[in-house]
Formats: C-alpha cells, sequence, structure tokens
C-alpha cells in the first residue's frame, strides 16, 4: 500500500467493540478481515497527551505534553496547547516534507491550523470559534462543521438534546470528511472524531447496570451502544470511499469505562502526616480551611443524594472561574510555601496520581529527597480501606515509570489505585469517601483503546501495540523515510 485513509475515534473501547460486533458489521468485517487489537494508551490515558503522541510518535516525557483534561471544568481549567510542539513532528507533516499529498481534519490541539501539502481544516478546542482551513479558500467553498468545539456540559435535562446535537455534528463532520476525501486520492488523510468520548463521559451511568448510581431502564440506556452503531455505518461509508491504492487504520487515544466512584483523600494523609500544611485565617482556636472543607464536602453529598448535582454547578457557576478551581480542587487550602508535599494534578481525578515534593523547601539534600519519597511511597503503599485491602495497585519513583527530558514534568511519586478509586485533593475529611462528581461526569478513560488495520495494512510487530507505534504504521504504509527524524533520543 502507499496511501492510507486514517480515522480517529476518540475512547473507542475495544471491550465495547467486542462485546457488540454482532451488531457493528464495519467493525466486524475489518475484525474478521483485517486487523484488530486493544491499544496501549498514554499513563495517564488522557486526551491531551495521548493524541500528541499519536500524532508526533513520542512518548509524553518525550514531546513533555503531560496536561489532563477537566471535564468538570472544560471551559475554564485547560490551557490552549502551543502548536510549535507540533508544526514539523506529525505524521502529516513528515508526510508533507516527502512530497506526500494529505488532508487533515478535525485533530485535537492543532489549532491554529499551519501550511501542509494539501489541506488542513480544524476549529479551536474548549471554547466555541471560528474555523480555519489552509488554503483558507476551503472555509468559503464549503459547509463547514463544527469542528474543535467540546465547549457545552449538559445538565441532566438536557442529555437528550446533547445526544442529538452531538449525533449531528458526528454525521456532520463525516460528510464533510467524505466531500474532501473525494476531492483527490490523498496520500494521507486524516480525520478525527471527539464525540463518543464526549457521550461516554455524560451518559455512562444511564447504560452501566454496574454503575452504582444508575438509575434503572430509563430512556438513555442504549445511547452508547447507538453511537457505536452510528460510527459503525460511519466507518462503512469510508470503507466504500477507498480506492484500491488505500488501505484503512482506525485508531483511538484510549478506552473508556466507568470513572471512580469512590475518593481517595491523599493530602490528607499527607496533612495528618505533618508533610501538607494548611492556610491559618487567623482566627485563635477556629481553622477556617477545615470549616469550609467539611461544609463543601457535606453540602455536595447532600446535593448528590438528594440528585441535584445540575443546582450544584449553577451555584458554582456565579463564583469567579480562579476561586472556583481553587475551592473544587482544594488548592485554596494548602500553605504550599511551607508543605513539603501535595497531590498533583496529573491524572485529572482519576485512580492514576501523584505527589509533589517542595524541592525548595528541602534545598540540594538530595538524601533528604530520596528518604522523604521513600516515606511517601511507604504510606500510600500501607493505605487500605474498610475491608482491609491495600488501595494502591503500585506506588514508585517516577524514574521507575518514565524516562527521557521532560520527566520533571511528573510528580516525583507515582501511583495508581484500584479502578474504583479516584485521587481527590479534599483535607479534613477522613481518608475515604465517595467521589462528588460521578453522577456528573460517570464514564472515564482506561487504559486500552482499539486499533483496527484493513485492505492490506501494515501490521504492527507486538501483540499489545502502544499508541506510540501508530506514527510508525502510518509511515510504513505511506513508504516515507525510516528515519523521519521528529523523535526525540529518549525512548522507555
Amino acid at each position: 500500500m502507499s496511501k492510507i485513509v486514517v480515522l480517529g475515534i476518540d475512547a473507542l473501547d475495544a471491550v465495547l467493540l467486542e462485546r457488540w460486533k454482532d451488531d457493528l458489521p464495519n467493525f466486524r468485517k475489518i475484525m474478521d478481515e483485517g486487523y484488530s487489537a486493544p491499544l496501549e494508551s498514554t499513563m495517564p490515558p488522557d486526551s491531551i497527551p495521548a493524541w500528541v503522541t499519536i500524532y508526533t510518535g513520542m512518548q509524553p516525557w518525550q514531546h513533555g505534553v503531560v496536561d489532563s483534561m477537566d471535564y468538570l471544568d472544560i471551559k475554564g481549567g485547560t490551557r490552549a496547547l502551543d502548536t510549535g510542539i507540533l508544526i514539523g513532528k506529525t505524521f502529516w507533516d513528515v508526510a508533507s516534507e516527502a512530497g506526500k499529498r494529505v488532508c487533515v481534519i478535525n485533530p485535537l490541539l492543532a489549532y491554529p491550523v499551519w501550511p501542509v501539502n494539501g489541506i488542513m481544516v480544524n476549529g479551536p478546542v474548549f471554547i466555541t470559534g471560528e474555523a480555519q482551513s489552509h488554503p483558507p479558500g476551503i472555509i468559503g467553498k464549503f459547509d463547514i462543521p463544527e469542528l474543535g468545539g467540546m465547549a457545552d456540559f449538559p445538565g441532566k435535562k438536557d442529555l437528550a438534546g446533547f445526544l442529538e446535537r452531538t449525533e449531528q455534528v458526528t454525521r456532520d463532520q463525516a460528510r464533510f470528511g467524505l466531500e474532501l476525501m473525494a476531492l483527490e486520492e490523498w496520500d494521507v488523510f486524516f480525520l478525527c472524531f471527539l464525540t463518543l468520548d464526549r457521550v461516554m463521559h455524560f451518559l455512562w451511568r444511564y447504560t452501566d447496570p454496574d454503575d452504582p448510581t444508575y438509575p434503572g431502564p430509563n430512556p438513555l440506556e442504549e445511547s452508547i451502544k447507538d453511537f457505536f452503531l452510528m460510527f459503525d455505518s460511519v466507518v462503512g461509508d469510508f470503507i466504500d470511499r477507498l480506492s484500491p491504492e488505500q488501505a484503512l487504520l482506525i485508531v483511538s487515544d484510549h478506552g473508556h469505562g466507568m470513572r471512580p466512584v469512590k475518593a481517595f483523600y491523599v493530602n490528607e494523609i499527607l496533612r495528618k502526616e505533618g508533610l501538607l500544611r494548611t492556610r491559618s485565617g487567623g482566627v485563635p482556636g477556629v481553622n477556617p480551611v477545615a470549616l469550609i472543607e467539611k461544609a463543601k464536602n457535606a453540602f455536595l453529598r447532600i446535593m448528590q443524594r438528594l440528585d441535584l448535582e445540575d443546582q450544584v454547578y449553577r451555584i458554582a457557576s456565579l463564583i469567579p472561574k480562579e476561586k472556583r478551581k481553587q475551592l473544587k480542587s482544594s488548592s485554596y487550602a494548602v500553605d504550599s510555601g511551607a508543605s513539603k508535599a501535595w497531590v498533583s494534578e496529573v491524572g485529572g481525578g482519576t485512580s492514576f496520581g501523584g505527589i509533589e515534593i517542595n524541592r525548595a523547601l528541602l534545598g540540594s539534600d538530595r538524601k533528604a529527597y530520596e528518604t522523604l519519597r521513600d516515606r511517601l511511597i511507604d504510606l500510600i503503599r500501607s493505605e487500605a480501606d474498610e475491608d482491609g485491602t491495600v488501595v494502591a495497585r503500585w506506588v514508585k519513583r517516577r524514574e521507575e515509570v518514565f524516562t527521557g527530558r521532560n520527566i520533571e514534568k511528573y510528580p516525583d511519586v507515582l501511583f495508581d489505585l484500584r479502578e474504583e478509586y479516584g485521587v481527590d485533593r479534599t483535607v479534613f475529611c477522613g481518608t475515604f469517601g465517595m467521589s462528588s462528581t460521578h453522577k456528573k461526569v460517570s464514564g472515564g478513560h482506561s487504559r486500552y483503546g482499539t486499533l483496527m488495520l484493513y485492505r492490506g495494512a501494515s501490521t504492527p510487530a507486538d501483540t499489545r501495540p502502544h499508541i506510540s507505534s501508530v506514527f510508525d504504521l502510518i509511515r510504513q504504509n505511506v513508504g516515507l523515510p525510516d528515519d523521519p527524524g521528529t523523535k526525540d533520543s529518549g525512548t522507555p
């Protein structure tokens, strides 16, 4: 093969594909006649670092993008990516440089667009805004669908409307992709869909009887499967348009499952050990931080019990953005200058997390630093829940998990919890609790996405491929140079 069509489907989960394959004739066709395997994502399995890894073939500790997407603060919490990290390093840039014709539509975070040997069209992510294209004339010639996007945050009463809008966006993007695909026989064609991930984040508990917040039989219980059926139809449309020279590659950045329903208050462990200091209001005999934290948690538990999560977010929207973020993450409570350690934001409230050490407080004393790391590892390793079961699956120094020039972007100590537990930065509320946000965002990312290849495409040598191999698969199938010169030399 010398040409390839790449469909990126954010969060296309291998387990769900296998479960529903008898109802998905086009995915089943690829499974039977082509190649299909679980695809290992980044750690943590988050869309931002994972898609950058797919684009560049570099691991996060090489490209340096380790941000997590916060679906509970989608409008205000995630910074724009500096596209200088991407330009010249993506698979479509390497193909362009080799003289190949490319068409690139809706790649997450790759905005503003930049010149390529062909067409690139995208919109801003996390906010509403105008689409851009290279060349600029594309915008005026076609009916441009919503690109980028992901700015909506549906309430419970709006979920049906959210599904309808999201389905329409998906169909519009597929229609637009097929129109551009028909312009010429591209060497590399890439269309990225972000909508399936959105649906699973907000609809998971309505579809999964094993979720403790499942409301019972309801009008939304087939919503996720219905989206898989729609994507099966979309994939069929693209299969029908393949030329004899074109292979098909389908890739997802991670899988999807139930978001943790229990909370593990790691900062509270550090506080009790004297490693984390909270701020003081200066009132003798009164700890205002403790009062606020306890009142916040009690309020959230009551509102969740009464099924009033949407009202919580309406109230929160009245609080200035920065203060709202500090209150939600409890960062307002931490005196970082006086603390030796605190929980990192890496992981975004999932089962993966880490602890940052205040190196400024320790100075250059390497022995003190390593002693503190040993202590932190022992602390997390020893924590067990009320059943006596250890909460962490593993706890390690970051050097035991990652390597490369950007390793210091990760916390000093890393851990992965049992899947039912998520990291919470609340203090003064015990060690364990129930997630106060699960009803709002009940779906979460899992470690294994999907890789599918069809029509004679070269397949990976590894039986459990990693998303960093997608770049090389595209290169091999299009006949690009063996050493494109885009990758960092530091490999795991």
